[in-house]
């Protein structure tokens, strides 16, 4: 099970980390790394629903970042 694309990563930035790709339109990640790191986690919500979160945050341990 897994996400995936159904259409052309061409002219797409692929980006790896822990044996996960990626893939992102170049002038977005770069306005995403002026603002702090990407980082994507699995996990559960305090109502039990399960699924990926994207944050961008310069701190990983920061709580108050801006979930996309």
């Amino acid at each position: 099970m897994g996400m995936a694309l159904e259409e052309s990563t061409d002219g797409l930035v692929e980006l790896e980390s822990n044996g996960i790709s990626a893939h992102i339109d170049r002038d977005l990640l770069h306005s995403i790394e002026q603002r702090g790191n990407i980082y994507v986690d699995y996990g559960a919500d305090r109502f039990g629903m399960t699924g990926f979160s994207i944050a961008v945050k310069k701190n990983p341990l920061d709580n108050s970042d801006c979930g996309c």
